[in-house]
């Protein structure tokens, strides 16, 4: 198998409180995986429901091109990324 490194990743979140995507935030500050480079949070309405809700916009950075830290490789299993060292899956 041919070495393979993540180097980013954008990703978009829905939450219902501004509470829980904030506590989401604090989860990925701390998460020693990647660096979180990029937060955003948008409140939106849905009129014909009548309900407000929050997208939350992130980006995370594994590595730069030309200084591989680390081999976490974004596996995409069951619509979620799970972030394993050499592929394996966290779903095993």
């Amino acid at each position: 198998m041919v070495n393979r490194f993540a180097l980013n990743a954008v990703e978009t979140y829905r939450f219902e409180t501004e509470m829980a995507a904030e506590q989401f935030h604090d989860e990925l500050k701390s998460d020693g995986r990647f660096e979180l480079v990029s937060w955003s949070i948008t409140l939106k309405e849905d009129k014909k429901a009548e309900a407000e809700y929050y997208v939350v916009k992130i980006k995370k950075v594994f590595n730069t091109e030309k200084h591989l830290v680390n081999k976490y490789l974004p596996n995409c299993i069951e619509n979620e990324f799970n972030y394993n060292l050499e592929g394996g899956s966290n779903n095993e």
